[in-house]
């Protein structure tokens, strides 16, 4: 690198440390670099949005780079679906640039079937994020997520009637994304707020999605909701503890059904792994043993990092338990009964 060049650098670099000066900030980064250090994360990437969220994870991210010398990847996903959204890409890519953050675009090329909705602007996201990492050779997203998400989460599974295991989604600080690949959380005990204040003081920008606004999202609407419950006195404290507890509960159920599937499956061909065998003893658990246990087995098995529906699995394991069961497809795989043996293997098996 030439001097001139090597000497923007440094001062880039002085300028960006400069604000762990800041106490309040100083504390989210010694945080932020433990949460790393604990989970043996060394090269990662960074999911970035350019909202206040994901430029506060930029801005850490960077400091960790710096400080450690770590390989680090930027990424910011362009879905269009907004008008000016490639141009915002664009804009997004050339400001971070004075950062010495080096954002890579990634667009996502729609099917014209698929429906552009929020979900599926999601499930695209992870699937150019996962093709990304796999290139790189990278097994680790850093996702802004906060503590708000986590509040507005709950309320939206809550409104979809789900069971315990949806209710405390948000609860992990690490999830699954697919097989090798994991999406890690460090901020979900920090409020947006907090995220909003690191972002207008380092770097004074962020894009501000229009439709964090548009009433017809559900989360917009729980949104909404929050703030006036906290306008009346919602107390976060006892919402807290509350949660706390269904995360202990789910812990619970997550023990029995790892154990369900430990004592109970087997892999068909252990040098292939493409076939699971559930004996009879798997479906005689509680309801809700089964529907976790079998879950996971078909995300295992399809490769996904979201668990099918509860209410549609509930159905598939009533119709599997019927002593008629022969055969059925379900989350991208084929369940069949030989005589008193499952089988679980995906639909495109050979």
């Amino acid at each position: 690198m030439k001097r001139k060049s090597l000497t923007v650098k440094n001062k880039v670099h002085k300028k960006i440390l400069s604000h762990l000066k800041n106490k309040e900030f100083k504390k989210i980064y010694i945080n932020f670099e433990k949460f790393l250090k604990y989970k043996k994360i060394g090269s990662f990437v960074v999911a970035l949005s350019g909202g206040s969220d994901s430029l506060a994870l930029a801005y850490f991210s960077k400091c960790f780079q710096i400080l450690n010398n770590k390989k680090i990847y930027y990424v910011h996903v362009d879905h269009k679906i907004r008008k000016n959204s490639s141009k915002e890409a664009r804009d997004l890519k050339h400001f971070v640039s004075k950062y010495q953050i080096n954002c890579e675009i990634l667009s996502w090329k729609k099917i014209k079937e698929i429906r552009t909705t929020q979900e599926n602007a999601r499930i695209a996201r992870y699937s150019l994020l996962e093709k990304f990492c796999k290139t790189k050779k990278i097994n680790a997203v850093l996702l802004a997520h906060h503590q708000d998400d986590l509040y507005e989460n709950f309320f939206i599974r809550m409104l979809r009637g789900s069971g315990i295991r949806g209710l405390t989604s948000f609860s992990s600080k690490d999830t699954l994304i697919s097989r090798g690949l994991k999406g890690y959380r460090p901020f979900l005990n920090i409020p947006k707020k907090t995220l909003l204040k690191v972002t207008n003081k380092v770097f004074s920008y962020y894009i501000d999605d229009p439709s964090n606004y548009n009433n017809q999202f559900l989360r917009i609407r729980v949104r909404n909701l929050l703030r006036k419950l906290e306008i009346d006195g919602f107390d976060k404290k006892k919402f807290d503890l509350t949660y706390c507890n269904l995360h202990s509960a789910n812990e619970t159920l997550k023990f029995y059904s790892d154990q369900n599937i430990s004592n109970n499956t087997n892999y068909l061909n252990k040098s292939v792994k493409d076939t699971l065998v559930l004996n009879s003893k798997f479906f005689r658990q509680p309801n809700e043993i089964v529907l976790r246990s079998l879950s996971t087995l078909i995300s295992k098995i399809n490769n996904k990092y979201y668990y099918p529906r509860g209410k549609s699995m509930l159905k598939k394991i009533y119709e599997i338990k019927d002593n008629s069961f022969k055969k059925t497809t379900f989350g991208g795989c084929i369940i069949e009964r030989i005589n008193n043996t499952t089988l679980i293997y995906p639909e495109n098996i050979k």
